[in-house]
């Protein structure tokens, strides 16, 4: 067996699966650190004010994005494929206008409904700016992802900051003094400033050969592919922050907190799904329009392979220790274990399935990505309405995790038929019996 991981360590694939993976683990570590050391230094409402307004306002960057960042992934590989530098220029200046003016939009709602609210300047004020910054990373990430490297672009946008702000805590926590919700948010807002300056002067860097080339357009077929790009980037980011923003309303803020606290060591296994999208997004695509298939079914075999490993191995310490877990938010955290555990599974199941979402979006195929993500968004909700009042926070568990198995299985099903691309652990399965040359990869659809 040791051999066998030596081996598959060895690979050229598996090493940036693995060094993705440690990226985003390493990020998800300072995440939780933030969230735990942020709940120490706030009271259990503060903190339930916190996840909440941080998911309204990590929505509104989405929403403000218009769908720009999944559509740079998108084009940016194939104009790279086909060596279309006035494309590449032409798309680059299309989305970041429009994604600026939409953003702007975004903010002055936001800023609006907690004006409404009565909430403190300060409050609008740091909401408005992560808002802002928030999406300046997301589009900024894609862009570095694609022409620098996948540290620059994911390194910027979820590590280098929050160690700035983890030590930031750790500094209130030592001095005994209590945080505000406006006080945290403008903090994380300013080191993600920081970040998002080292990313825009990498990106320069490397487009000095733009300079000279007239730009392209393709409006129309960039409009088509952005607003379906658009409708699943908000049904996603329903999917993750929604859910604080419900059960607040539903229950109260404390009980809000407790749930952002486990969803948020649940992420886990969606960093894992994260770390495959963001390798995926960066290799898949090139060998997809390039037509390499056997290297394409090659690079899926071993990232099922990591995959697998990690979801086991994630779901047993999980399992083992999810009270302690859990203690590290504060002791009222304790008790929710079984909120902790019946999330994971859910996610677990989700990475288990592999970047099928990835590859629909990213290979032309994203119209039938966007109902299955609604659906999931439905199925969620009414689950909400149903169980919360019968089993509480539980019931609001039950509920995400049931509507994701459904749509990870949804997403894979429709990835093997339009793509012929099975990106689940299953594939293992297909690898080890031989079969792996019945799956043919179709070009991408001609209506992309």
């Amino acid at each position: 067996m040791f051999g066998s991981l030596l081996q598959l360590m060895r690979r050229d694939v598996t090493r940036g699966v693995a060094g993705t993976i440690l990226l985003k683990v390493g990020s998800g570590g300072l995440a939780f650190a933030l969230f735990s050391l942020a709940a120490r230094t706030m009271s259990a409402d503060a903190f339930g004010d916190f996840a909440t307004w941080l998911s309204i306002a990590q929505i509104a960057s989405v929403v403000g994005l218009i769908g720009q960042e999944l559509l740079l992934v998108r084009f940016l590989n194939e104009y790279d494929v086909g060596g279309r530098t006035d494309l590449t220029k032409g798309v680059l200046l299309s989305s970041l206008k429009g994604s600026a003016i939409a953003v702007l939009i975004s903010i002055s709602a936001v800023a609006a409904v907690a004006y409404i609210r009565g909430e403190w300047w300060l409050m609008i004020l740091s909401i408005s700016a992560f808002t802002a910054v928030n999406a300046g990373l997301m589009l900024g990430s894609q862009i570095a992802r694609s022409l620098v490297s996948i540290l620059m672009g994911e390194g910027n946008r979820e590590f280098f900051w929050r160690v700035a702000v983890v030590l930031f805590l750790i500094a209130i926590l030592f001095g005994h003094r209590q945080l505000t919700p406006a006080e945290l948010i403008t903090a994380m807002a300013v080191a993600m400033s920081a970040g998002l300056l080292v990313q825009i002067v990498s990106i320069v860097r490397v487009l000095p050969n733009l300079r000279d080339v007239t730009a392209r357009f393709e409006k129309a077929r960039w409009r088509t592919s952005a607003f379906r790009f658009w409708l699943s980037s908000i049904l996603e980011a329903a999917n993750q922050y929604f859910d604080v923003i419900i059960v607040y309303w539903m229950l109260d803020p404390a009980t809000a907190g407790v749930y952002f606290a486990a969803s948020r060591l649940a992420n886990l296994f969606a960093m894992l799904s994260a770390a495959l999208y963001t390798f995926g997004a960066r290799r898949l695509p090139s060998l997809y329009f390039s037509k390499s298939h056997r290297e394409l079914e090659h690079t899926l075999k071993l990232m099922a392979e990591v995959t697998a490993l990690c979801v086991f191995t994630g779901l047993f310490l999980v399992w083992v220790g999810a009270p302690h877990l859990l203690g590290l938010f504060g002791p009222h955290f304790v008790t929710q274990q079984w909120v902790l555990i019946v999330l994971a599974i859910g996610t677990a199941f989700q990475a288990a399935g592999g970047p099928a979402a990835a590859i629909l979006q990213l290979t032309g195929h994203e119209r039938e990505y966007v109902p299955v993500v609604a659906a999931n968004v439905a199925l969620r909700l009414i689950g909400f309405i149903v169980l919360i009042p019968w089993l509480g926070v539980l019931g609001a568990a039950i509920s995400a995790t049931a509507s994701l198995a459904l749509a990870t299985i949804a997403l894979n099903v429709l990835c093997r038929r339009r793509t012929g691309l099975d990106p689940s652990i299953l594939a293992l399965a297909h690898f080890s019996s031989g079969k792996a040359d019945t799956y043919a990869v179709r070009t991408a659809d001609s209506n992309d």
